[in-house]
């Protein structure tokens, strides 16, 4: 719902771990992991519990795949991307999804004073903008839903360069 914080939607994700795999590992390994664990992004872990960067469907796609790389013996390392992007817990879903819907990022890692508590996707913020927490029946939850989904599509517009201005 508007008004929550990417922490409050960290804390409420079914998967409490963080899946991460060394930057030694395979491409094949580390998309393994991910289907084991249904995810569609997974951190690359440096020495000392650092992220080093993050792995995602669209690198499979775009990095492995695309570029004819064979999955069993490329490293993670070499097709992550090093450039994760962080937001700290208390970041309103609302100021997440603006910068992910302006940058074009999927994924944020979200932090407390430094501390990874883990991964966001714009899924993730966009679910908790439509689907409301309190319980109420059918009719009532579709003109909730239908009203959320409306602000959401206004705060995903506003965000975007240029938004609201005529050519």
């Amino acid at each position: 719902m508007i008004g929550k914080s990417v922490g409050s939607i960290v804390s409420g994700k079914q998967i409490q771990e963080l899946i991460a795999v060394p930057s030694t590992a395979t491409v094949s390994e580390a998309v393994s992991r991910m289907s084991e664990k249904e995810v569609g992004a997974i951190l690359i872990s440096g020495s000392q519990d650092t992220v080093d960067g993050i792995f995602t469907e669209r690198d499979l796609m775009t990095r492995v795949v695309n570029a004819g790389l064979d999955a069993t013996t490329a490293k993670i390392g070499t097709v992550m991307s090093s450039q994760v992007r962080r937001v700290e817990g208390w970041t309103s879903v609302e100021d997440a999804l603006s910068m992910m819907v302006v940058h074009g990022y999927r994924h944020l890692l979200v932090e407390d004073e430094g501390k990874i508590k883990g991964i966001v996707s714009i899924r993730d913020l966009m679910a908790s903008m439509v689907i409301p927490d309190t319980p109420m029946a059918h009719e009532g939850r579709a003109q909730v839903t239908r009203g959320l989904a409306e602000a959401a599509l206004r705060v995903a517009a506003s965000a975007k360069p240029g938004a609201g201005a005529k050519p």
